[in-house]
């Protein structure tokens, strides 16, 4: 069967990995419904495969994917897997990941953590270096996750699942708003872990609900205070428009 890739591609980032340039590649679809998505121009529908926003909407088939990894070597160390959700698509993920390999280069998973078994055997295959989790809310608060994800009961559960594999390097970010901002709760929840927690600025203006789009955002200075307050934590760094990334503790 020939893959079909939908979604889009940045050839060569230098935040999505701190200290490294990386293609980025983005999957259409998502699982979750997150009341404050800025990506959600990507998960219209969950799982059906989408035409994305690329060549006027025509889907690209994986092996242009491939080259365009193949033609940025030259500028990059690793490959980031992003969404939308990218393990909702196990079979081109895998494909992916296993040309970036290939290739010689890294590969991350940016990921909502849904999906622990398909990342296990990802790892098991020796395809994957490192996860970056997005942890949306308390991990012992069920109900809450489950709100802020759009009604998917077992989130936080299945989320919880994933921070426990091993034998992969996890950082964990949490996108703050002023309506969800659980810094010390989900903090709890990673003290004694050798991990790097990342407090991302959020942005209002691209989130779907219209109530979240008039607050405004957290400033630079108001982060590094929630930063602090969470200096439990072994790595605690912040994320925002202004700074890019920085290590608070």
């Amino acid at each position: 069967m020939k893959l079909i890739f939908s979604g889009i591609m940045i050839p060569v980032s230098t935040i999505d990995w701190y200290g490294r340039s990386a293609s980025v590649v983005f999957f259409n679809g998502c699982n979750f419904k997150c009341l404050y998505c800025s990506n959600n121009k990507f998960i219209k529908v969950a799982n059906q495969r989408l035409e994305p926003l690329y060549r006027g909407g025509d889907a690209v088939a994986i092996e242009e994917i491939e080259k365009q990894i193949h033609d940025s070597r030259m500028f990059i160390s690793a490959v980031v897997l992003s969404g939308g959700e990218p393990t909702a698509h196990p079979e081109e993920l895998e494909h992916l990941a296993r040309f970036a390999k290939g290739q010689g280069l890294l590969v991350g998973i940016e990921t909502n953590g849904y999906y622990p078994e398909r990342l296990a055997g990802l790892i098991e295959k020796k395809l994957i270096d490192k996860i970056f989790l997005d942890i949306k809310a308390p991990l012992d608060d069920a109900e809450k996750y489950g709100m802020i994800t759009g009604g998917v009961r077992d989130a936080a559960e299945r989320v919880q699942r994933t921070l426990d594999i091993r034998d992969v390097d996890i950082e964990v970010r949490t996108t703050v708003f002023r309506s969800f901002a659980d810094v010390s709760a989900i903090a709890r929840s990673l003290s004694g872990r050798d991990i790097i927690y990342v407090i991302q600025q959020g942005r209002p203006e691209y989130a779907p609900e219209e109530k979240l789009r008039k607050e405004n955002p957290f400033t630079r200075e108001e982060l590094m205070d929630l930063a602090g307050s969470v200096s439990f934590l072994k790595d605690v760094r912040i994320r925002t428009r202004e700074k890019g990334e920085e290590r608070i503790v």
